[in-house]
Protein backbone atom coordinates (compact mmCIF):
# COMPACT_ATOMS: atom_id res chain seq x y z
CA UNK A 1 0.00 0.00 0.00
CA UNK A 2 1.61 3.47 -1.10
CA UNK A 3 1.97 6.22 1.85
CA UNK A 4 -0.31 9.10 1.68
CA UNK A 5 2.30 11.35 -0.01
CA UNK A 6 3.03 9.36 -2.44
CA UNK A 7 -0.40 8.76 -3.14
CA UNK A 8 -1.53 12.08 -3.11
CA UNK A 9 1.99 12.74 -5.71
CA UNK A 10 0.68 10.47 -8.16
CA UNK A 11 -2.73 11.90 -7.91
CA UNK A 12 -1.21 15.22 -9.02
CA UNK A 13 0.49 14.02 -11.83
CA UNK A 14 -2.62 11.88 -13.26
CA UNK A 15 -4.17 15.62 -13.16
CA UNK A 16 -2.08 17.16 -14.63
CA UNK A 17 -2.35 15.73 -18.00
CA UNK A 18 -4.80 17.59 -20.31
CA UNK A 19 -5.98 14.15 -21.42
CA UNK A 20 -6.67 10.71 -20.75
CA UNK A 21 -7.56 8.31 -23.61
CA UNK A 22 -7.75 5.12 -21.78
CA UNK A 23 -9.20 3.95 -18.36
CA UNK A 24 -6.57 2.45 -16.04
CA UNK A 25 -6.61 1.16 -12.62
CA UNK A 26 -3.67 1.12 -10.28
CA UNK A 27 -4.31 0.13 -7.16
CA UNK A 28 -4.73 1.25 -3.60
CA UNK A 29 -8.00 3.59 -5.27
CA UNK A 30 -6.15 5.04 -7.82
CA UNK A 31 -8.57 4.96 -11.23
CA UNK A 32 -7.82 6.98 -14.35
CA UNK A 33 -11.51 6.97 -15.58
CA UNK A 34 -11.65 9.68 -17.80
CA UNK A 35 -15.30 10.71 -18.79
CA UNK A 36 -14.79 10.68 -22.57
CA UNK A 37 -12.40 7.28 -22.12
CA UNK A 38 -12.70 4.10 -24.98
CA UNK A 39 -14.72 1.08 -23.94
CA UNK A 40 -11.35 0.19 -23.56
CA UNK A 41 -13.20 -3.09 -22.00
CA UNK A 42 -15.26 -4.35 -24.64
CA UNK A 43 -12.74 -3.47 -27.10
CA UNK A 44 -9.92 -5.51 -25.32
CA UNK A 45 -12.69 -8.36 -25.42
CA UNK A 46 -12.81 -8.24 -28.77
CA UNK A 47 -9.30 -7.87 -29.50
CA UNK A 48 -6.94 -9.16 -27.11
CA UNK A 49 -8.40 -13.40 -27.93
CA UNK A 50 -7.64 -12.69 -31.37
CA UNK A 51 -3.89 -11.15 -30.42
CA UNK A 52 -3.22 -14.84 -28.25
CA UNK A 53 -4.63 -16.91 -31.10
CA UNK A 54 -2.17 -16.12 -33.18
CA UNK A 55 0.12 -18.70 -31.59
CA UNK A 56 -2.87 -20.95 -30.78
CA UNK A 57 -2.15 -20.58 -26.86
CA UNK A 58 -3.48 -18.54 -23.62
CA UNK A 59 -0.29 -15.92 -23.35
CA UNK A 60 2.67 -14.40 -25.02
CA UNK A 61 5.46 -16.02 -22.84
CA UNK A 62 8.90 -15.55 -24.87
CA UNK A 63 7.93 -13.69 -27.23
CA UNK A 64 9.00 -9.85 -27.87
CA UNK A 65 5.71 -7.20 -28.87
CA UNK A 66 5.93 -4.39 -30.28
CA UNK A 67 3.15 -1.38 -29.49
CA UNK A 68 2.87 1.01 -32.28
CA UNK A 69 1.26 4.58 -31.38
CA UNK A 70 0.60 2.98 -27.85
CA UNK A 71 -0.54 6.50 -26.53
CA UNK A 72 -0.49 5.45 -22.43
CA UNK A 73 0.33 2.04 -23.20
CA UNK A 74 -2.76 0.11 -22.74
CA UNK A 75 -2.67 -2.55 -25.29
CA UNK A 76 1.46 -2.54 -23.96
CA UNK A 77 0.10 -3.36 -20.62
CA UNK A 78 -1.61 -6.31 -22.50
CA UNK A 79 1.17 -7.74 -23.75
CA UNK A 80 3.36 -7.17 -20.57
CA UNK A 81 -0.02 -8.83 -18.65
CA UNK A 82 -0.06 -12.19 -21.08
CA UNK A 83 3.38 -12.92 -20.72
CA UNK A 84 5.68 -11.30 -22.98
CA UNK A 85 9.13 -11.11 -22.71
CA UNK A 86 9.80 -7.89 -23.59
CA UNK A 87 7.10 -5.16 -24.61
CA UNK A 88 8.10 -1.78 -26.38
CA UNK A 89 5.76 0.76 -27.06
CA UNK A 90 6.39 3.93 -29.23
CA UNK A 91 4.57 6.96 -29.84
CA UNK A 92 5.08 10.18 -31.41
CA UNK A 93 3.68 11.85 -28.74
CA UNK A 94 6.16 13.11 -25.62
CA UNK A 95 3.33 13.46 -23.57
CA UNK A 96 1.59 9.78 -24.07
CA UNK A 97 4.88 8.16 -23.38
CA UNK A 98 4.78 10.32 -19.93
CA UNK A 99 1.87 8.80 -19.20
CA UNK A 100 2.41 4.96 -20.20
CA UNK A 101 5.84 5.41 -18.09
CA UNK A 102 3.49 6.69 -15.15
CA UNK A 103 1.19 3.55 -14.98
CA UNK A 104 4.00 1.56 -15.59
CA UNK A 105 5.98 2.75 -12.70
CA UNK A 106 3.05 3.03 -10.83
CA UNK A 107 2.06 -0.34 -11.16
CA UNK A 108 5.47 -1.75 -10.21
CA UNK A 109 6.43 -3.13 -13.70
CA UNK A 110 10.00 -3.45 -14.67
CA UNK A 111 10.83 -1.20 -17.28
CA UNK A 112 13.57 -4.23 -18.95
CA UNK A 113 10.17 -6.02 -19.57
CA UNK A 114 7.80 -2.62 -20.50
CA UNK A 115 9.75 0.12 -22.32
CA UNK A 116 8.52 3.24 -23.94
CA UNK A 117 10.31 5.74 -26.78
CA UNK A 118 8.99 8.57 -28.07
CA UNK A 119 9.24 7.61 -31.85
CA UNK A 120 7.65 8.34 -34.93
CA UNK A 121 6.06 4.99 -36.98
CA UNK A 122 8.44 6.06 -40.18
CA UNK A 123 11.27 5.56 -38.16
CA UNK A 124 11.55 2.09 -37.07
CA UNK A 125 14.06 0.08 -38.24
CA UNK A 126 15.65 -3.62 -36.93
CA UNK A 127 19.06 -1.57 -36.07
CA UNK A 128 16.97 1.22 -33.98
CA UNK A 129 14.46 -1.34 -32.15
CA UNK A 130 15.10 -5.06 -33.11
CA UNK A 131 12.62 -7.36 -34.30
CA UNK A 132 9.55 -8.73 -33.21
CA UNK A 133 7.20 -11.44 -32.74
CA UNK A 134 3.96 -10.07 -32.76
CA UNK A 135 3.37 -6.08 -34.17
CA UNK A 136 0.18 -4.35 -32.57
CA UNK A 137 -0.88 -1.62 -34.51
CA UNK A 138 -4.24 0.06 -33.31
CA UNK A 139 -5.95 3.11 -34.52
CA UNK A 140 -2.54 4.55 -36.17
CA UNK A 141 -2.90 3.14 -40.23
CA UNK A 142 -5.66 5.93 -40.76
CA UNK A 143 -3.79 8.88 -38.77
CA UNK A 144 -0.89 8.36 -41.42
CA UNK A 145 0.33 10.59 -44.26
CA UNK A 146 1.72 7.47 -45.95
CA UNK A 147 0.44 4.60 -44.66
CA UNK A 148 2.31 2.22 -47.08
CA UNK A 149 5.81 3.71 -46.11
CA UNK A 150 4.44 2.92 -42.00
CA UNK A 151 4.04 -0.56 -43.40
CA UNK A 152 7.07 -1.08 -45.04
CA UNK A 153 8.74 -0.02 -42.00
CA UNK A 154 6.86 -2.39 -39.62
CA UNK A 155 7.45 -5.44 -42.08
CA UNK A 156 11.45 -4.80 -41.65
CA UNK A 157 11.08 -4.81 -38.28
CA UNK A 158 8.11 -7.64 -37.56
CA UNK A 159 9.46 -11.45 -37.76
CA UNK A 160 6.48 -13.09 -37.34
CA UNK A 161 2.67 -11.20 -36.83
CA UNK A 162 1.01 -8.24 -37.26
CA UNK A 163 -2.45 -7.38 -35.45
CA UNK A 164 -3.75 -3.87 -37.56
CA UNK A 165 -7.16 -1.78 -36.09
CA UNK A 166 -8.15 0.50 -38.13
CA UNK A 167 -11.12 3.50 -39.09
CA UNK A 168 -12.48 2.01 -42.25
CA UNK A 169 -14.85 4.07 -45.23
CA UNK A 170 -17.32 1.86 -45.82
CA UNK A 171 -16.89 1.38 -49.92
CA UNK A 172 -16.31 -1.34 -52.34
CA UNK A 173 -12.86 -1.58 -54.10
CA UNK A 174 -9.37 -0.34 -52.98
CA UNK A 175 -10.31 2.93 -51.91
CA UNK A 176 -8.47 5.60 -49.86
CA UNK A 177 -10.36 8.45 -48.57
CA UNK A 178 -7.79 11.80 -48.36
CA UNK A 179 -8.83 14.25 -45.26
CA UNK A 180 -7.42 16.71 -43.18
CA UNK A 181 -6.41 16.36 -39.44
CA UNK A 182 -5.69 18.74 -36.67
CA UNK A 183 -2.37 18.06 -34.68
CA UNK A 184 -3.10 19.26 -31.54
CA UNK A 185 -6.29 17.16 -31.08
CA UNK A 186 -4.90 14.24 -29.56
CA UNK A 187 -7.41 12.04 -31.11
CA UNK A 188 -6.20 12.54 -34.50
CA UNK A 189 -2.29 11.77 -35.95
CA UNK A 190 0.71 14.49 -35.89
CA UNK A 191 1.05 14.40 -39.78
CA UNK A 192 -1.80 17.10 -40.77
CA UNK A 193 -2.99 14.97 -43.41
CA UNK A 194 -4.45 11.23 -43.47
CA UNK A 195 -6.15 8.57 -45.70
CA UNK A 196 -9.12 6.15 -44.63
CA UNK A 197 -8.86 2.63 -46.09
CA UNK A 198 -10.96 0.43 -47.31
CA UNK A 199 -11.73 -3.12 -46.13
CA UNK A 200 -10.03 -3.93 -50.22
CA UNK A 201 -7.32 -1.74 -49.37
CA UNK A 202 -6.18 -2.74 -45.90
CA UNK A 203 -5.85 -6.39 -47.46
CA UNK A 204 -4.03 -4.97 -50.88
CA UNK A 205 -1.96 -3.03 -48.87
CA UNK A 206 -0.60 -5.88 -46.50
CA UNK A 207 -0.05 -7.81 -49.08
CA UNK A 208 2.28 -5.14 -50.86
CA UNK A 209 4.11 -4.32 -48.16
CA UNK A 210 5.23 -8.29 -47.55
CA UNK A 211 2.03 -9.30 -45.56
CA UNK A 212 0.40 -12.84 -46.18
CA UNK A 213 -2.27 -14.98 -44.40
CA UNK A 214 -4.19 -11.80 -43.85
CA UNK A 215 -7.36 -12.13 -42.06
CA UNK A 216 -10.29 -10.04 -41.55
CA UNK A 217 -11.75 -10.78 -37.54
CA UNK A 218 -15.84 -10.43 -37.46
CA UNK A 219 -16.74 -8.74 -34.73
CA UNK A 220 -18.35 -11.27 -31.93
CA UNK A 221 -21.89 -10.95 -30.84
CA UNK A 222 -21.32 -9.07 -28.28
CA UNK A 223 -20.09 -6.54 -29.94
CA UNK A 224 -22.05 -3.71 -31.38
CA UNK A 225 -19.96 -0.83 -31.86
CA UNK A 226 -18.20 0.30 -35.06
CA UNK A 227 -16.73 -2.95 -35.80
CA UNK A 228 -20.34 -4.39 -35.97
CA UNK A 229 -21.22 -1.23 -38.04
CA UNK A 230 -18.20 -1.93 -40.90
CA UNK A 231 -16.86 1.49 -39.99
CA UNK A 232 -13.72 0.01 -38.30
CA UNK A 233 -12.11 -3.87 -38.86
CA UNK A 234 -9.71 -5.97 -37.22
CA UNK A 235 -6.98 -7.86 -39.17
CA UNK A 236 -4.11 -10.38 -38.52
CA UNK A 237 -1.56 -11.18 -40.86
CA UNK A 238 2.38 -12.96 -40.94
CA UNK A 239 4.99 -12.15 -42.88
CA UNK A 240 5.24 -13.42 -45.83
CA UNK A 241 8.47 -15.38 -46.44
CA UNK A 242 11.13 -15.43 -50.13
CA UNK A 243 9.54 -16.96 -52.39
CA UNK A 244 6.11 -17.59 -50.80
CA UNK A 245 2.83 -16.54 -52.96
CA UNK A 246 1.00 -13.63 -51.21
CA UNK A 247 -2.03 -15.22 -50.03
CA UNK A 248 -5.28 -13.56 -48.35
CA UNK A 249 -8.30 -15.06 -46.91
CA UNK A 250 -11.37 -13.05 -45.19
CA UNK A 251 -11.69 -15.93 -42.58
CA UNK A 252 -10.76 -15.59 -38.97
CA UNK A 253 -7.98 -17.87 -37.95
CA UNK A 254 -9.08 -20.98 -36.21
CA UNK A 255 -12.39 -21.36 -38.34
Amino acid sequence: MMARSQRTELLERINSFPYWHYSFDLGDGVIINPKDATSSRGTRDFIWPAVLALRGREDLKGLRVLDVACNAGFWSLQAANSGAEYVLGIDARPMHIEQAELVRDALGIDPGRLAYRTMNIYDLSAETVGTFDVCLVFRIIHHLRHPLLALDRLREVCRGFLVVDVQLIRQEGCVLRLHGEDEGDFLHGVDGLAFTPSKAAVERMLVSSGFSDIRFVPPNSDDHGPYAEGCRALFTARIRVWGEEPEKSAAPRGS
